[in-house]
């Protein structure tokens, strides 16, 4: 009895400290347990590579592909490629480019340094606060931090690598708002919209900082004028960031709240966040591996930046000569964008992957593996998948 009772005491201990220090996460995902349930018939096959591309077969309204051999274009793999899709982070794509034409036009010294304090301002207080921490304690480890400044070349490399909030808000700020306008005609895009700050977009989907439900946000946005929304949201982040006590005020909004939206309202509101076709986007890749992306000089810049897989993930030189990509996964979504000389034959592809408003359930778990990521890598090297995806396009 004095053992079980023991043992008893101990497990309610436990318990309830783990749940009382978890209560916040705990909470969430109790009153998101139906939306958790969404797309469940397609969880059995969200572990295998197979089953991934069995789903966008079945399912082309949530996934675009485009994977482009540069050396034999007659082989590229093409599916939905001129469907307009959210582009999450691999929207940084742009900054990454903006960055290196300046760099490259003497505008802007890439050992500029940075004061990391103003790029934390940017922060929204419980959105991926998780990773800014650990992009901030990579930087540290790296010896990258010097009096708690870096440069401007080490942060480019970190954004590639972690796509934090924070360091693509200041440094879109950094360039301005008119910066973006002028840089879709001289990318020659039709398709693809620009990015825009995380902060600002963030809370204009947030029904307690617009005083709105969500689907009253959704409803007004969806057939607005693109312009309007655009203001919108650089408004709302210059006044985050610029004026302290809101600040203030909306950071003790969202630790108490987070968003305040379901986890189907935040996959549905990222709808209204930038788009791009993989088709446009697999353009610029390979304009970049040809060397005539603006110039070769910006094209090895951002090449670099985005060569970061090769010193972070395990192994990758057994199936690659040279790799680099961007990837995102955030709720409802996981995109790429990458190129690769495969160590087998020496050919070289460039891709992108956009899967969006996928259903909660199957998101989640099939975004836990980072299955996308393995998907696109074995796209260029993996006979049997590639052949596998030509089968779910006929």
């Amino acid at each position: 009895m004095k053992f079980f009772g023991v043992f008893l005491a101990t497990a309610v201990l436990i318990f309830g400290f783990v749940l009382g220090w978890n209560w916040n996460s705990f909470t969430i995902f109790l009153e998101n347990r139906e939306s958790l349930m969404e797309g469940s018939e397609w969880v059995p096959k969200s572990g295998s590579l197979r089953g991934l591309s069995e789903f966008m077969g079945e399912n082309p309204a949530n996934a675009s592909v485009a994977s482009v051999v540069i050396q034999n274009p007659d082989s590229s793999i093409f599916f939905e490629e001129h469907r307009r899709r959210v582009m999450g982070t691999t929207a940084n794509l742009f900054i990454l480019i903006g960055y290196a034409i300046e760099i490259n036009n003497g505008n802007i010294s890439g050992e500029e340094l940075l004061d990391t304090e103003d790029i934390h301002r940017y922060k929204l207080t419980g959105i991926e606060e998780s990773l800014h921490r650990e992009t901030f304690r990579t930087a540290r480890q790296r010896g990258w931090l010097i009096n708690e400044n870096i440069t401007l070349n080490n942060a480019l490399q970190l954004l590639a690598e972690y796509n934090d909030f924070s360091i693509a808000d200041y440094l879109w700020w950094k360039l301005g708002p008119s910066y973006w306008d002028h840089l879709p005609s001289l990318l020659n895009l039709s398709e693809t919209d620009m990015p825009l700050p995380y902060s600002g977009l963030y809370l204009a989907i947030s029904p307690g900082i617009q005083d709105a439900s969500f689907r009253e946000i959704e409803e007004k946005w969806q057939h607005a004028d693109p312009a309007e929304w655009r203001d919108l949201v650089i408004q709302t982040s210059s006044i985050y960031i610029n004026q302290s006590t809101h600040r203030t005020e909306i950071q003790q909004y969202l630790k108490r709240n987070r968003l305040g939206n379901s986890f189907i309202e935040e996959r549905d509101g990222l709808n209204l966040f930038p788009k791009t076709t993989a088709a446009e986007m697999v353009m610029l890749l390979g304009q970049m591996i040809r060397g005539e992306l603006i110039s070769e000089e910006v094209s090895r810049f951002v090449m670099d930046c985005m060569r970061w897989p090769v010193e972070s993930q395990r192994g990758i030189e057994r199936d690659f000569s040279d790799y680099g990509a961007l990837y995102d996964n955030r709720m409802g979504l996981m995109n790429g964008i990458d190129f690769g000389t495969s160590a087998y034959t020496g050919h070289t592809t460039v891709q992108a992957l956009f899967l969006d408003n996928l259903p909660i359930g199957f998101w989640f778990h099939a975004s836990g593996g980072h299955m996308h990521q393995d998907f696109m890598q074995r796209l260029i090297y993996d006979p049997a998948l590639i052949q596998q995806m030509k089968q779910v396009i006929k």
